[in-house]
């Protein structure tokens, strides 16, 4: 029997915080998170581990095998406001990388790819237990229907196929986009809103046997506003569902609140389920860090049973179909009120479920995606938001010839510079052993002069060598960097060129951070190098002296002293440069860290103030459409008016004619 996967991730100390001066006093070790010297039993990680490492330890293998086996998975993020519960799931830009959803899509890709699937997307927002569709927020009614064949689902939430992560991440980033926008027209912060990300896999094996499952991404609303009545709801019908699970009770919770009763498709213990809590650590968060931690404490005793999903959909239509031809056969048969009644509510629910049941069939989802990417775009441009809510970051283009050629130059060069390094490597220790063999032919009693000689001779051969191949290393070395800096310079036009910078922060940082990386190897290619050629020296001189010593030369005290002023000094020298280097690593790690949090704070305010502008163009639309209307209703009316008018003078004229020829006949006949 499983149980479900219980951990904790602890946030990083943020700016603000670490220039306050704020401690740390949440603290994981092996598998016990400590705060403030209590102990919980939770595994935890801390912000050294990334969201790829996080995920390859934890969340991959349930889904792997929720997609082998055609088990639904499902991920609850828990936690306070800000504790890095969007950054887990992923966020446009994130300077931790890409995040679980994008993750866990490329594992979904990766094992369907080469067979016959359909995946597909949702995107739910709940706030005040109301659901608005993330990926085409039209003004329609979502509500939860429950079908015993079909389980939990939301009637009317647009279900989009997708054919890539890639096509994936496009439709998350962008609901995100829409929620910034909820958040506006709602005046609410979305961390009082929760999210639920739906991931539809479906898949034929080799056998034809078709597998199903969906993976779920809960993003619940922050724990810092459980007292507020718009989200204590949901939480306290959270936590009376997990403590009716963990008790083995009957769940009688999922009743309470939307949220949940979608969660019993992932709670109900058939399914693959992981809690993942989150916790900022600082001591004003003290409170609800340990009220996650208790929840996720508690969460750790339930059991699951996973079980895959079996419904067959061509059987379960066959079978619908046969419910509503008995209903209907039932309902024309009898004529009694009450058992027609009955009849008639079969028939309704064996209708209802029919729909949904071909729903469910490959050709009509992807009719169903079209329709909806359709009426998306309708929304979006309705509502004035479809160019910011579909725009994405262009790729900075440096495949240019000009590049290409420049990148294959320092290619070639850098491989004939390994070769090279190589050449005098073994040179060098071809030098160290010949001269270690000509000490011990010298040590020898009544060794010829001429094999003396002859080894000699090879030393110096090799020393020369030796020489010449340093010499031609350098040259190499000059012509790398020359390549460097020439493609440095080509690509910084190329993406001038290519690309609008301005007022990318984001991608400007993605640019600095590259630059910096490939200083930061270029240095350390220069000290290695550096102490290459030290060391070279040393061993030069070191060849010399055994080679001085072997012929009967001695040192004289002002050699021995001049040798050791320079070795004294490459120490000296070797030592200034690897505190250098430190300082130049602290300098670097303080300029990165404020450039993501300039970027962070940037793209925040960026996003907020879009979004804004865009709510306020959507506003001023409303207003002139209304006044558009009030203005042609007004039209209309003095037009009708005057057709009124027209019509009236057209008959009193016709009447003043008619009298007019009246008199005139009596003038005539009087006359």
């Amino acid at each position: 029997m499983d149980k479900v996967q219980v951990f904790v991730r602890i946030r990083g100390l943020n700016s603000n915080e670490k220039e306050k001066g704020e401690a740390k006093i949440v603290k994981s070790s092996e598998d016990k998170v400590v705060v403030d010297e209590k102990t919980y039993n939770v595994v935890g990680f801390g912000p050294e581990v990334n969201n790829e490492q996080f995920y390859k330890s934890t969340l991959q293998k349930i889904v792997h095998q929720g997609i082998t086996k055609g088990v639904n998975v499902g991920l609850v993020c828990v936690g306070e406001s800000k504790s890095g519960k969007s950054t887990t799931l992923g966020v446009a830009n994130s300077p931790v990388g890409p995040g679980l959803v994008a993750l866990t899509a490329a594992s979904v890709f990766d094992h369907v790819t080469k067979l016959n699937h359909f995946v597909g997307v949702s995107y739910l927002n709940i706030y005040n237990d109301k659901f608005a569709d993330l990926l085409n927020p039209a003004d329609k009614e979502l509500k939860i229907k429950t079908q015993a064949s079909l389980g939990v689902y939301v009637e009317e939430l647009s279900e989009i196929s997708v054919k890539s992560t890639a096509d994936l991440m496009r439709l998350y980033d962008q609901g995100n986009k829409v929620r910034k926008i909820l958040e506006l027209e709602m005046n609410t912060p979305t961390t009082k809103s929760h999210t639920v990300f739906t991931i539809y896999c479906e898949y034929r094996t080799a056998e034809q046997t078709l597998v199903r499952n969906q993976i779920q991404f809960y993003n619940v609303a922050g724990l810092n506003h459980a007292q507020e009545q718009d989200v204590s709801k949901s939480l306290k019908s959270l936590e009376t569902s997990i403590s009716q699970s963990v008790s083995g009770e009957q769940v009688t919770g999922f009743s309470g609140s939307k949220l949940t009763q979608l969660m019993k498709s992932v709670m109900d213990k058939s399914a693959y389920l992981m809690i993942l809590g989150h916790v900022s650590p600082t001591s004003k968060s003290s409170d609800t860090t340990g009220s996650t931690l208790d929840l996720l404490t508690k969460c750790q005793a339930i059991t699951l049973e996973p079980k895959p999903n079996t419904l067959d959909t061509k059987q379960l239509i066959e079978d619908l179909r046969k419910r509503v031809a008995v209903a209907r056969n039932a309902i024309t048969s009898q004529t009694t009120g009450n058992i027609a009644k009955e009849h008639i509510a079969e028939l309704d629910n064996s209708l209802a479920s029919l729909s949904a049941a071909k729903r469910l069939q490959w050709d009509v989802r992807e009719r169903a995606s079209a329709l909806a990417e359709e009426q998306r775009r309708e929304t979006l441009a309705d509502q004035g938001v479809l160019e910011w809510i579909t725009q994405t970051a262009g790729q900075i283009k440096n495949n240019t010839s000009s590049v290409l050629l420049l990148q294959k130059e320092k290619e070639n060069l850098v491989a004939e510079y390994k070769k090279q390094r190589e050449t005098v490597d073994g040179l060098k220790s071809e030098l160290q052993s010949s001269i270690s063999s000509h000490t011990s032919l010298a040590e020898q009693p009544n060794q010829s002069e001429s094999v003396l000689q002859e080894s000699l001779s090879k030393i110096h051969k090799l020393r020369d060598q030796l020489k010449s191949g340093n010499e031609k290393l350098r040259d190499l070395k000059k012509g790398v960097k020359e390549a460097q800096d020439k493609l440095k310079l080509e690509r910084t036009q190329s993406a001038s060129t290519d690309l609008e910078t301005s007022g990318n922060f984001a991608l400007t940082l993605m640019m600095k951070k590259d630059e910096i990386a490939h200083l930061k190897r270029d240095n350390k290619q220069f000290l290695d190098e550096e102490q290459d050629r030290l060391q070279t020296e040393s061993v030069q001189e070191t060849a010399e002296i055994k080679l001085s010593a072997t012929q009967g030369n001695t040192l004289t005290l002002e050699q021995i002293v001049k040798i050791q002023e320079q070795h004294v000094q490459q120490n000296v020298q070797l030592a200034h440069l690897a505190l250098h280097v430190q300082c130049l690593q602290a300098e670097n790690e303080k300029l990165l860290e404020s450039m993501e949090a300039l970027n962070s704070a940037h793209r925040v305010e960026t996003e907020t103030q879009k979004a804004r502008n865009l709510l306020t163009f959507r506003q001023y639309k409303e207003f002139y459409e209304e006044a558009k209307a009030a203005t042609s209703s007004k039209f209309q009316d003095l037009l009708n008016s005057c057709i009124q008018d027209c019509i009236f003078l057209s008959s009193k004229n016709a009447e003043l004619t008619e009298e007019n020829t009246d008199l005139k006949r009596k003038l005539k006949h009087y006359n």
